[in-house]
């Protein structure tokens, strides 16, 4: 349901609007009575007007089976995040169309040579106590600093994807002043699949002539540094000292259906309620 049709329903014109008609109707009402005949009240003009706590009650019902939808779905994508690790299909990449949250396992070496940064962007391993830094959290703006992006050459293959090693505070954006954490040689560690993301609202455009890179776009990234479209997650597990921190999978699920809900069910009362009043005096 459009937030912009929960707003008009508590507009003052719509209340307005509401009580002229339950009005109207109950002067229909009496205008019917002919010579000491008794007014009914409960006529199927007075009836109809129920139409709309009937329809905010149904509206709410709505939003409580989506609300309970949602939260079962984030209960799946975080039990994903912790099931057995699987080998990566480097034989089929069309398979991870069907893997995203899941653990894969990854062996080769890091090209730091090509490594760039999203930023700005939060902490979101999972444990972090900062405002908007836990598993799932509101904005991806929480906290300041970046994640960095390190193409990786998968061991026997000339195949080469894009990892997230993980977050690191603005003044470690450089890597020059994290040089220890460039791990070199074959590296095995697990990582999470992510699928490309659409620009976020009030975000800008990424300038890749530039290196510059606000949000996740694979096709983007994959043709500036000559990889496959592909980008995972390292885990917490593979942070390295003075490195960047892993486990930065933020799962970003939109979820209002509780405001709704509220909005609804309170619409719903309001008005049987104000009907009540006007026709079971």
């Amino acid at each position: 349901m459009k937030t912009h049709c929960v707003y008009k329903f508590w507009s003052p014109k719509f209340w307005g609007q509401y009580n002229r008609a339950i009005s109207l109707s109950k002067k229909s009402e009496s205008g019917g009575r002919q010579n000491g005949q008794r007014k009914q009240k409960l006529t199927a003009g007075s009836i109809a007007m129920l139409a709309v706590p009937a329809a905010a009650f149904s509206l709410g019902m709505w939003q409580m089976y989506r609300l309970n939808w949602k939260l079962g779905l984030l209960a799946q994508l975080k039990e994903k995040l912790h099931i057995a690790a699987i080998k990566f299909p480097t034989h089929d990449l069309s398979i991870l169309d069907d893997l995203e949250y899941r653990s894969v396992k990854l062996k080769g070496e890091f090209l730091h040579d090509r490594e760039f940064l999203i930023s700005p962007r939060g902490r979101f391993d999972e444990g972090h106590d900062d405002k908007g830094g836990g598993l799932i959290a509101d904005s991806n703006m929480s906290s300041h600093g970046a994640h960095v992006i390190t193409p990786f050459k998968l061991h026997g293959t000339d195949l080469v994807i894009l990892v997230n090693r993980g977050w690191v505070p603005s003044h470690r954006s450089d890597p020059s002043t994290r040089r220890s954490s460039q791990v070199q040689g074959t590296v095995e560690f697990d990582a999470i699949v992510r699928k490309s993301e659409g620009r976020p609202q009030f975000v800008g455009e990424n300038i890749p002539e530039r290196g510059v890179w606000y949000y996740k776009n694979f096709e983007q990234m994959a043709k500036r540094y000559g990889t496959a479209p592909v980008y995972v997650e390292a885990k917490y597990e593979s942070t390295v000292p003075d490195g960047p921190i892993g486990g930065q999978t933020n799962i970003t699920v939109r979820n209002e259906h509780m405001s709704y809900l509220v909005t609804w069910f309170s619409l719903s009362a309001v008005t049987t309620a104000m009907w009540a009043m006007k026709f079971l005096k």
